[in-house]
C-alpha cells in the first residue's frame, strides 16, 4: 500500500537548518494500522504530512502503489486533533462535505453519510450544528466524514489528544470496531503509548534530532484489546524503556540543567 523510501526533512530559518527527519525507510501493508511514537519534535506529525502531501521532502520519496506522492490527493485524508467542522454546515452537511466536493450525487452522499454516522453511534445528531456537540462527539463527526471519503488510507494525527480520558477511552473502543469493519490502513500519530499498544499492529518509536525510526515492536494481542490486559501493559512498558533515552534529549535540551529522567520513570524529574 505504501512504501517511504529514505525520506528526509529539513527547515531552514535565518539562522540556521534545522533537520527533523532523516532517512525514514518504512513499508505499511494493505489494512495496516500502525503508530508512530516519540518525544515532541522528533518529526512524527511531518512525515504524517509528507505522507499525506501536505509538505514536501528534502530528499526520497514516498510510493503509494509504486506511483509517487507529490501533493494531497483523494486517497489520503488527515485526521487532525481538532474536529475542524464548518461551524455553519450541520453534522450531516460536514459528513457529507467531501463527498459533495467529489460530485456524488445526493442521493447517495446522504446515505453513504447516513451509514457512517450510525458507525460512530451519532445519526440522532445528524441535524445538529457542532457547538451544540461535545468534544468526543465532534470527533466523531470527523471520523466519519474521513471514512465517508472512501480513502485507502486514513492518518490520524493525535485525534484524541485533547478529549478527557473517559471519552478517549469509549473511542479506542470505537474506533477498533471500526478499523476490523473497514479495514483501512491506519497511520496514527500519538504522544501516548498506552494509546499506540492499544491499537495498532505495529509501534514505531522514533528517535528526535533529527528524527529516525529507531525500533519497532509488533503488538501480537488479540483484538478488541482492553487498556487493562497485563499483557498489554507488558508491550507498553518495553516502549517507554525504549523512548527513555529520547525523552532525554528533549529534556536537556529544554529545561534547567537540574532536570534529569529517575530511574523507573518515563518523564523529566528534578534530582
Amino acid at each position: 500500500m505504501l512504501r517511504i523510501e529514505g525520506v528526509s526533512k529539513s527547515f531552514s530559518t535565518d539562522a540556521r537548518i534545522t533537520d527533523t527527519l532523516e532517512n525514514i525507510d518504512l513499508t505499511v501493508v494493505k489494512g495496516e494500522f500502525v503508530s508512530l511514537v516519540g518525544p515532541s519534535g522528533c518529526g512524527k506529525s511531518t512525515l504524517l504530512n509528507i505522507i499525506a502531501g501536505l509538505e514536501k521532502t528534502s530528499s526520497g520519496k514516498i510510493l503509494k502503489k509504486e506511483a509517487e506522492i507529490t501533493e494531497a490527493g483523494p486517497d489520503r485524508v488527515m485526521m487532525f486533533q481538532e474536529a475542524a467542522l464548518f461551524p455553519w454546515l450541520k453534522v450531516i452537511d460536514n459528513v457529507e462535505y467531501g463527498m459533495k466536493m467529489a460530485g456524488v450525487p445526493k442521493r447517495e452522499r446522504r446515505e453513504k453519510a447516513m451509514y457512517y454516522l450510525k458507525m460512530v453511534h451519532l445519526t440522532q445528531s445528524a441535524s445538529s450544528y457542532p457547538h451544540e456537540l461535545s468534544g468526543g462527539m465532534r470527533q466523531r463527526v470527523a471520523l466519519a466524514r474521513a471514512l465517508a471519503t472512501d480513502t485507502d488510507i486514513l492518518l490520524m494525527d493525535e485525534p484524541f489528544a485533547a478529549l478527557d480520558s473517559q471519552t478517549r477511552n469509549i473511542l479506542h473502543v470505537e474506533l477498533q470496531h471500526i478499523w476490523e469493519a473497514t479495514k483501512k490502513t491506519i497511520i496514527f500519530v500519538t504522544h501516548n503509548v498506552e494509546e499506540a499498544v492499544l491499537l495498532a499492529d505495529r509501534v514505531l518509536v522514533m528517535s528526535v534530532n533529527p528524527g529516525t525510526i529507531k525500533k519497532e515492536f509488533k503488538v501480537g494481542l488479540a483484538r478488541p484489546r482492553d487498556i487493562e490486559n497485563p499483557e498489554l501493559t507488558v508491550v507498553v512498558n518495553k516502549i517507554i524503556r525504549e523512548l527513555k533515552e529520547e525523552v532525554q534529549k528533549v529534556a536537556k535540551a529544554e529545561f534547567d540543567s537540574d532536570w534529569s529522567i529517575r530511574k523507573g520513570s518515563a518523564i523529566p524529574t528534578p534530582t
